[in-house]
């Protein structure tokens, strides 16, 4: 056997012995990452988040389909485990915890963003038409339209 891999099965067994961990900060996991950075770990032939195994360890089966796992410190990209920072959560729930950690990529992190926030700032108190406002801040009319109207980049 290759000695940079770890040996059948104790992968999950590290999951269970530190299902107990409650010592301060992430732990992080020290296995296979996702490029994310996301833990993961293969299970018959299925690839599964290293959290989501540990947050079932600890906190029982997923609700719904639809429950995800959040990480209270905000460091799930960062491979933690530590299983006072996981529960289960809705979608919902776990988008406002990215807000929370800053880690939301809303706004003018988002990769498509044509506007800063000074930008829509300024566009909300711009006088003229939709068309007008449009043009000069060089967007779609039904952009600069759903941002005067607060219906994206409601946030602000």
């Amino acid at each position: 056997m290759n000695r940079f891999y770890p040996k059948r099965g104790s992968v999950k067994q590290w999951l269970e012995d530190h299902s107990t961990y409650s010592e301060d900060g992430c732990l992080t996991w020290p296995y296979a990452k996702n490029p994310e950075g996301r833990g993961q770990i293969r299970i018959a032939k299925k690839l599964h988040y290293a959290a989501a195994l540990m947050c079932e360890i600890v906190n029982g089966p997923r609700p719904t389909d639809d429950h995800q796992v959040a990480h209270s410190c905000g460091n799930g990209h960062l491979a933690c485990v530590h299983p006072g920072h996981l529960r289960w959560a809705t979608p919902s729930e776990n988008q406002m915890d990215r807000v929370i950690h800053g880690t939301s990529n809303r706004g003018e992190r988002h990769g498509m963003a044509r506007l800063t926030t000074d930008e829509v700032l300024a566009l909300r108190e711009a006088e003229g038409s939709y068309r007008e406002i449009a043009a000069r801040f060089g967007i779609a009319y039904e952009t600069a339209r759903l941002i005067k109207l607060r219906k994206i980049w409601g946030w602000l």
